[in-house]
């Protein structure tokens, strides 16, 4: 089996290509890739090829081509790809802060990036072998769930996020049957991207990121090709749209 972590640097992203690593150990993963826009941690195995990107979605074509180039077909797919706050930008909590550039960048970084990569990573992915594409998403983006509103551009583009995928899952059905898509909801994790929040959040409800990438092996373990274009709950439990 073949493996890739997109956003291999981060906290979940990292503690995923840590269990992975784990399994390739063990005899479970034969290669393992791992893409960041960090460079390579001393401390990761030689057995990892790591590639460094610039964030951008010509950096993550290039490194997907050196793989097609090799005639490799990839198995288990994880990224971790998101963005909820950058300096002065972070969830709209009343309609009067909404901005274009903000709206923009919660679009391009949160659904267009993850639909381009998962349209970059076509080749690489087998058409008669059992695989999976797990893109990291919130439980905020269920429509039907949404209850409290505010975060307006997180909640809208992780709902475009699924879209395009349940979307892309109808489409692969037909040329790559034994695949399966899903946007998996980890959780409240202690990361860089839950900080600016985490004072709200009863110690029971935030997890390290090693629970979380546990949970999120899990469920994608327990995924079949006929689930694909699912949205789940780190439990296992499928989330509404």
């Amino acid at each position: 089996m073949h493996a890739l972590i997109i956003g291999a640097a981060g906290g979940i992203g990292r503690a995923l290509l840590d269990q992975q690593i784990a399994a390739q150990a063990q005899g479970h993963i034969d290669q393992l890739f791992a893409v960041s826009r960090q460079p390579k941690p001393s401390d990761i195995p030689a057995a990892v090829e790591w590639f460094q990107v610039d964030g951008t979605l010509q950096g993550y074509q290039q490194a997907f081509r050196d793989l097609e180039s090799r005639d490799i077909k990839l198995h288990h797919i994880i990224s971790t790809i998101g963005w909820l706050h950058q300096g002065e930008w972070g969830p709209e909590r009343r309609i009067e802060a909404l901005n274009e550039a903000q709206l923009a960048e919660y679009f391009a970084v949160n659904a267009s990036l993850p639909i381009l990569i998962l349209q970059a990573l076509k080749p690489l992915l087998p058409k008669n072998e059992l695989a999976v594409v797990a893109q990291l998403g919130a439980k905020v983006a269920s429509i039907s769930d949404n209850h409290l509103g505010g975060w307006y551009g997180y909640r809208a583009s992780k709902a475009a996020l699924n879209m395009l995928f349940k979307t892309a899952a109808i489409e692969f059905k037909r040329t790559h049957k034994q695949l399966c898509l899903a946007v998996i909801h980890p959780g409240t994790t202690d990361t860089e991207l839950s900080k600016p929040f985490q004072q709200r959040i009863a110690d029971d409800s935030l997890f390290t990121p090693e629970l979380s990438a546990q949970r999120i092996l899990a469920v994608i373990a327990n995924l079949s090709p006929e689930q694909s274009g699912g949205f789940w709950f780190w439990d296992g439990k499928a989330l509404p749209y």
